[in-house]
This record gives C-alpha cells, sequence and structure tokens, in this order.
C-alpha cells in the first residue's frame, strides 16, 4: 500500500464537460472516515488519560466484556440506495434507464487534446462502428467499454507526432448522489497512452464548467507517468479538483492519492471506493484505505468544491492526452475496460448500533446486508468464502483497540452448502487480503479456527473435533485464540495463532455462502465486544494528514474523554458522545459550503484523544482551524500525555462558523504509533473555550 497523499496548484487543463440533468438520489446522510493506527505500549494495562494543562492522569483499566448493542461509538450500517449489476443479454446497451452516452471526439468530449472518439451505442457515423459497439454487456453480468484502433490520425499540436485515433465510450450515470459510499468492481487494462476512468462531476447549471463544478476521481489509471516514460500497470490514482478560489478560471486544485496493487490490474478484478461524506472524502481499493483527502487539505482560497452539489459517476476508456502521452505501435488494438458492478450505499442509522459499521469484503457478486433489532442480529453474505489469497463475505464490525475478545452465539444460518460458514472475527482491516483470526461454524455443525498470518495468503485452519454454536475470538498482545462452547459460559480452545496486527482493529460478525452469488443468511445473539479505547473505525489518522476534530477516538467516557464529560451531542454525528459536535453550515465564501463537522462549545480542563500513525520522525507545523463567540479559551496538543506544544488562545472569530486558523511553529514529532490529544486549558469569556473544526500536521 502506497500513501501518497498531496495538495498541488497546476495551470494545466484537465477535463471539461457539457452538464445534463441528473436525478438526485438520497439524502445529505453523513459518512464517517477510516484510518489505521497502533498506541506505543499497548500492551500495557493502564491507559493514558490526558487532561488540562500538562496534567497527565493514569487510568487503571481492567479489560471489561461490554455489549456491544450498548456502544456509544457512532458509526451505523451502510444501505444500498442504487446499483447497476449489468445483467442482461449479450450485446445489449447498458441501462438507458440508468445511463446515457457522451460522444464526439474526445478532445472536446474530455478535454485534454485526447486522442478517441466516443461513439453511442448505435452510431454509424465514421470512425463509429454499429457492428463493432464500444461498451455493450457481455451476458455474463458485466459491462464492457472497449477501445477500438482505427486507421484514422490525430496530429498533436506543437510535436512532431500523430496519435492514432480509436473509438471508445464514455457513459454517465442519469442519478446523481450527495454523500455514501460509492464503489465498482472493475478489471483495468493498462499501455502506453490508455486512460480508464471510474469518477464524478458535481451537478450544476450550464453557466459553469470544469473545474468549478468539481471532480472525484476514484479509479484513474495513467500510462506512462506524467513527466516519465514509465509505463506502471499496478498503480491506480484518487483526486478531487476544483478552482484555486472562488470564480477562478486559472489551474485548479489537486489533491491526489495513490494505491500500488500486488499484480497488474489487468489480471483481475478490482474494488474501487470512496466514503464521501461533508468535508471529505475516503478512498479505497479492494477495502484498503489508502488516502483521506479533506477541506482541511487545501489552504488560502483554494475551494473544496466537494460538498456544493450532487455529484453523477462517469466510467469512462480515453486514449492518451498531453495529460501524460499517446498510443503508439505497442498499444494493443482493443484495450478493453470490464465493469462487473456499479454500487451506491448511504447511512443507515436504524441498521447498526452506534458504533458498528458493515461491508462488504471483496465485492461479492449478490450484495449482502447487516442489521440488528433488540439484540438479534441479522447478517446475509455471499462470496468465494474466507480462505485463499482474498476474501469474500459480509461483515458487521466495531472498533477494537489492544487486548479484547469478540463472541456471539450463531442461531441459525439459511444456507445449506458445505462450503457457506458464519461466525466472529478479529481482522486488521477490510481489506480482501487483511490479517485475521476467525471461528468460523458451517451449516452442517462444524467448527474451524482459521488465521492469516501475511497479507495476502492462504490462511490455516483449524477443524474443532466437537460441536458448539457460541463462538468466540481472543487477542492477547500477538497471540489469538479461538474458542467453541456450548452454553456461552465454558469455552473449549478451538486453535491459536501470533499475528502480527496493529494495534486498532476491527472486531465482529461474518457471513458468506462459500461459493456462488445466493445468500447465506446468519442470526446471531448474544454479541459481546470488548470495551476499549480504538481509533475511530478502527484505523488511525495517518501524520503528515488532517485530523476531523470530530473523529476522536471511540471507546467514550473515560476512554477518549473525560467521564465528567456528559454533554450530549447536538448533530445526528455520534448523538450518544459527550462532546457537543454540530454540522457546519457557512464558510464564508459566496455560494461555497464545505460541510464537515466540528467540536463545538468546548468545556474547560478536558481532553479528546485521536490515535495517530505518524510515518516520519520530522519537525511537523499545525494549523488548527477555529472559531469563537467572543474571545476563546486556551488549548494545546499532547502527544502520549505529555504536552508537544505551545498553548494558543482562541480569539473572537465574531460567530461560530466565522472560522479563522492558529499556525503553531513545527514541533518534534516521532514516528510511530501514538495518541495525539487536543487538550483545553482554560476559559475565555463567559468561561467559554470556544470551537474546533479540525488540525492539520502537514509540512509546508
Amino acid at each position: 500500500m502506497n500513501l501518497n497523499s498531496k495538495w498541488i496548484v497546476s495551470s494545466l487543463g484537465r477535463r471539461t464537460t457539457s452538464q445534463g440533468s441528473h436525478e438526485v438520489l438520497g439524502p445529505s446522510l453523513s459518512v464517517f472516515r477510516n484510518s489505521e493506527a497502533h498506541i506505543q505500549g499497548w500492551r500495557a494495562s493502564t491507559r493514558k488519560a490526558t487532561f488540562h494543562g500538562s496534567v497527565t492522569a493514569f487510568l487503571v483499566l481492567s479489560i471489561l466484556s461490554f455489549a456491544a448493542i450498548n456502544s456509544t461509538e457512532a458509526q451505523t450500517g451502510w444501505k444500498l440506495v442504487w446499483s447497476d449489476e449489468f445483467n442482461g443479454p449479450a450485446g445489449s446497451p447498458p441501462d438507458a434507464a440508468s445511463w446515457k452516452f457522451e460522444a464526439g471526439p474526445g478532445r472536446y468530449v474530455g478535454g485534454n487534446n485526447e486522442a478517441e472518439t466516443y461513439c453511442s451505442f448505435d452510431s454509424g457515423e465514421a470512425p463509429c462502428k454499429q457492428s463493432a459497439p464500444n461498451a455493450y454487456l457481455d451476458g455474463k453480468g458485466h459491462l464492457v467499454i472497449k477501445a477500438i484502433k482505427t486507421d484514422q490520425t490525430l496530429a498533436i499540436a506543437g510535436k512532431n507526432f500523430s496519435s492514432p485515433v480509436y473509438t471508445s465510450a464514455r457513459i454517465d450515470s442519469l442519478k446523481s448522489f450527495r454523500y455514501g459510499r460509492i464503489e465498482a468492481n472493475i478489471q483495468v487494462p493498462t499501455g502506453q497512452g490508455v486512460w480508464p476512468a471510474f469518477w464524478g462531476l458535481g451537478v450544476h447549471d450550464q453557466s459553469l464548467n470544469w473545474p468549478q463544478i468539481g471532480e472525484m476521481d476514484i479509479m484513474e489509471v495513467w500510462n506512462p507517468q506524467p513527466g516519465t516514460t514509465r509505463i506502471d500497470p499496478f498503480l491506480n490514482h484518487a483526486s478531487v479538483h476544483g478552482p484555486n478560489e472562488p470564480g477562478s478560471h486559472n489551474g485548479y486544485v489537486d489533491v491526489t492519492g495513490t494505491y500500488s496493487f500486488p499484480e497488474p490490474m489487468q489480471l483481475a478484478f478490482h474494488q474501487f471506493a470512496v466514503e464521501w461524506s461533508p468535508g471529505e472524502l475516503d478512498f479505497y481499493c479492494d477495502g484498503n484505505l489508502y488516502s483521506r483527502q479533506s477541506v482541511g487539505d487545501l489552504s488560502d482560497k483554494k475551494v473544496w468544491e466537494m460538498d456544493n452539489a450532487p455529484f453523477y459517476l462517469l466510467l469512462n476508456l480515453a486514449m492518451g492526452g498531453e495529460f501524460f502521452g499517446y498510443p503508439d505501435a505497442t498499444t494493443e488494438p482493443t484495450p478493453t475496460m470490464v465493469v462487473d458492478y456499479v454500487r451506491v450505499y448511504q447511512r443507515d442509522e436504524k441498521i447498526l448500533p452506534g458504533g458498528w459499521g458493515n461491508a462488504d469484503i471483496g465485492g461479492p457478486a449478490e450484495v449482502g446486508y447487516a442489521s440488528s433489532s433488540n439484540g438479534a442480529w441479522t447478517l446475509a453474505g455471499s462470496g468465494a468464502g474466507i480462505a485463499g489469497h482474498a476474501d469474500q463475505f459480509q461483515f458487521a464490525y466495531s472498533p477494537l483497540g489492544g487486548d479484547g475478545e469478540v463472541s456471539a452465539h450463531v442461531l441459525s444460518q439459511a444456507s445449506k452448502a458445505a462450503q457457506a460458514s458464519s461466525g466472529v472475527m478479529i481482522r486488521n482491516g477490510r481489506g480482501t487480503g487483511s490479517l485475521y483470526a476467525t471461528v468460523l461454524i458451517t451449516p452442517n455443525g462444524s467448527v474451524h479456527f482459521r488465521a492469516r498470518a501475511d497479507e495476502n495468503g492462504v490462511p490455516s485452519d483449524t477443524a474443532y473435533r466437537g460441536s458448539g454454536n457460541w463462538v468466540k475470538v481472543a487477542r492477547s498482545g500477538d497471540i489469538f485464540t479461538g474458542y467453541v462452547s456450548t452454553d456461552g459460559k465454558s469455552w473449549t480452545p478451538v486453535g491459536h495463532a501470533k499475528l502480527e496486527m496493529r494495534r486498532d482493529v476491527l472486531g465482529g460478525l461474518l457471513s458468506t455462502s462459500g461459493a456462488g452469488p445466493s445468500l447465506n443468511i446468519a442470526q446471531f445473539d448474544s454479541v459481546n465486544v470488548t470495551r476499549s479505547e480504538a481509533a475511530w473505525d478502527g484505523a488511525a489518522v495517518e501524520i503528515p494528514g488532517v485530523v476531523q476534530a470530530e473523529e476522536f477516538d471511540a471507546g467514550g467516557a473515560g476512554f477518549s474523554y473525560p467521564e465528567t464529560w456528559k454533554h450530549q451531542g447536538v448533530s445526528a454525528f455520534r448523538p450518544e458522545e459527550g462532546p457537543a459536535i454540530k454540522q457546519i453550515t457557512t464558510h464564508g465564501e459566496p455560494n461555497v459550503v464545505p460541510g464537515g463537522y466540528y467540536l463545538y462549545d468546548l468545556p474547560t480542563g478536558a481532553y479528546v484523544n485521536y490515535s495517530v500513525r505518524i510515518s516520519k520522525a520530522a519537525n511537523y507545523p499545525f494549523r488548527v482551524r477555529v472559531s469563537s463567540q467572543g474571545t476563546g479559551g486556551v488549548i494545546h496538543f499532547n502527544l502520549d500525555g505529555k504536552p508537544v506544544t505551545k498553548q494558543m488562545r482562541i480569539p473572537d472569530t465574531g460567530g461560530s462558523e466565522n472560522w479563522t486558523v492558529l499556525y503553531i511553529e513545527p514541533v518534534p514529532l516521532p514516528a510511530g504509533e501514538h495518541i495525539l490529544s487536543l487538550v483545553t486549558d482554560s476559559g475565555g469569556q463567559e468561561g467559554k473555550v470556544g470551537n474546533v473544526d479540525y488540525f492539520s500536521v502537514l509540512p509546508y
């Protein structure tokens, strides 16, 4: 995994587009960002809680079994709101109720002096051919987008070069979406001048064009890499784009992250996804979080366009462009992109208890789901199972930090297939090849302890010569042990493994059909996860990076903030937590609403903890976005319980949403996994401290 977030301002042109009408689907539901990290010394039974000033209190906490349905960490379930599984007769066009074609020379449709001509399905206008469509269904549940080399060439202005012209396809979704999880399973072509993409554009009126409309790239493959002659079939790029400042037509904002696959992308299907919430986007490849991008990445007058409008989705296969290069004699005559599905999810507050999320690990063919009501849990999962180098199953999960355990009673399974199973799991992340330890029960009652010790490795399997329908996985340091029971009281070990997982992991329930597209519907009760301080959503924030103030560690009072902080949240985001949270509604720039949430009306003598992973020891400056009605209080930051920054006072900004940025001179931060704490030292006018939106820990 290659994390390479950056913020770049460039004068190069990129994509232009004409705007059409789109149906907006779904409310502005909040989506919560994921992160990943440890805390040094996590095996210790003492936990550090950071109070105001330089005072550090050590809380000696016993590991308690905690009913997960009473968890106070806020996170909710995903609900499928729209999809196209591309089921249809072979040779037919994509569903006209879901997609429309854009047609014409690529240099006019997409800009960048591209060398393809986009063809609609039935176009016979040269160089398009009705007998050779560029986008069609293959009859096996896939959309095929094929670029076809023609005998035409395009002279490239300013260069002594002519590129071959290809026909290709570019389709737009007729529905548009505001926030949620957007994902597609795609087999991606690579090669000289081959430029496939799965992306989104903001829906605006005809008066605006790119970059004013905003853009998010979920899958974008560049070959060769810009500024080089190197073909790299392993790299995917994720980006957000917008104007440098309101109304600007000069240059554009570019925040980009890069993911490196372990094998060339054209060899297999891969899942590309973004989780989009107000003020931030998180990008995933095969379930691996590799780039967090937010309004906090920007500075000066750069505009975060991601919250100003719904976005419609695009799938296209461009061929060449001045951005990186053109096809040549080495390029295949028919580069082909194959799309298995496109799915859009949004958060549903009613699906799962607070602190729980769900995911279709590996993108099984049949869409799974998870739900909980009155202590009864239902998980429906399909997919190839939990074995081999990559997994496919439904996973309902909660953050788990350090030592702890997950247990549950498996009531029933609908599937009768021998490969089906359900049970409990501790997992290193949502990636398809992540490390894990699990206890599984098959429909015929056999029990297995299974563990993957190496990323993308083949797991070990230990069969139990007995029966039971209560299962448990426990962690003690690097040792993971599976148990089974017939009554939930007396536990028998099934197997154990030594796994080098990070401190902050995910613990929860699973179900898989083991083969084929059918669902295995499993029922559980008596679900328990050890309560502990854990990184938000089980993964900590990478430093350098941006920490959203509202995404403090899970665990609740006494773990992530003081026991005395009893005030309840004031928005739908983590409503049961002590710290009050509000959603941003204004920005100060005309027609620009960045969205996001902030910690509101902070009390004095408090702390809020954030798990972070610092990639490199260095001196880092802090930027803290704050506001206050009247003179605010004094704050500082601790690292592992010790002051790491100077104290600073929040000024009177004239209102809770009149924001300013405090700049802290560079301070030394060590590499590794740590707890970074926002500490409130004293109050200001009327004893109030003020509000905090985010803090950036980024190099100059």
